[in-house]
């Protein structure tokens, strides 16, 4: 069973992606909505995959929060966030998530993106 973070500050954002993953039988550790709450969660479950928004509550944005999460943890992160174009877009990428989605998120697209990092093609 894969199991996934959710990190995101918004409450309806957060239940979306929770119920996208647990109807295609994904389990869902945790909805952490600061950097703070993932450090947290992380002392207690690491999961597979973690699911990141860049705007969350709390003193510190999710592209330092997963700084902070790869210096101890080899968790893919894929970054989901509203942004197209802009300084944290830019940070964001240059910080080599495992991937980023842009909301509006669809389910098929979330779906792959994960089942592509966690379910990898072994060619011959």
């Amino acid at each position: 069973m894969k199991r996934v973070l959710i990190v995101e500050d918004c409450h309806i954002q957060s239940t979306v992606v929770k119920k996208m993953l647990e109807s295609e039988a994904y389990t869902v550790t945790g909805v952490c909505r600061s950097g703070e709450e993932v450090f947290e969660q992380l002392k207690v479950d690491v999961p597979d995959i973690i699911l990141m928004d860049i705007f969350i509550n709390g003193d510190i944005n999710g592209i330092e929060t997963m700084k902070t999460v790869r210096q101890v943890h080899s968790t893919p992160v894929i970054f989901i966030t509203a942004l197209t174009k802009s300084e944290l877009h830019d940070e964001a990428l240059s910080m080599n998530p495992s991937d980023l989605l842009t909301k509006p998120i669809s389910k098929a697209e979330l779906l792959n993106s994960i089942d592509k990092l966690l379910d990898p093609v072994v060619e011959a």
